[in-house]
């Protein structure tokens, strides 16, 4: 079997930061899947957002001063102006996946679908779990 060179090119750093650990601003939930998404098209869609934070308080800093300095109402609303959401709960390969957290500086994680499941960044590693239905999903391409 063939697959195209976007999938190739995903499942290559996916194993590459298979086993990295979080950390803020280099391997958290939205630098994972910006990154994930260039692996598949050249470009991600938060590259210009992801800088100059290193902490949790850093983060809900920057993504303060996001909202202020855009037109988007929450990150849901940004994540929208440069992906397609994808209706239902089924996601292609390769799609961002955002599952609601609480208590944390997002009000989701994000991640990607990797096949039948959906990986984020977890402590030691990436953790694979199977979509829920509260899941949001958008398409990559």
């Amino acid at each position: 079997m063939k697959f195209p060179k976007w999938d190739l090119r995903l499942a290559a750093y996916i194993e590459r930061v298979r086993l990295a650990p979080f950390k803020w601003g280099q391997h958290d939930c939205l630098t994972f899947a910006n990154n994930g998404v260039a692996a598949q098209r050249g470009v991600g869609f938060a590259d210009d957002f992801l800088t100059g934070y290193t902490t949790a308080r850093g983060a809900l800093v920057k993504y303060q001063r996001w909202l202020r300095h855009t037109d988007c109402t929450d990150l849901l609303h940004g994540v929208d102006s440069q992906l397609q959401r994808i209706d239902g709960k089924h996601a292609p390969r390769g799609a961002v996946a955002a599952m609601p957290v609480a208590g944390e500086v997002l009000p989701v994680a994000f991640g990607l679908v990797v096949g039948r499941m959906c990986c984020f960044v977890g402590d030691a590693g990436l953790v694979f779990t199977p979509p829920r239905g509260d899941f949001i999903f958008w398409s990559a391409e």
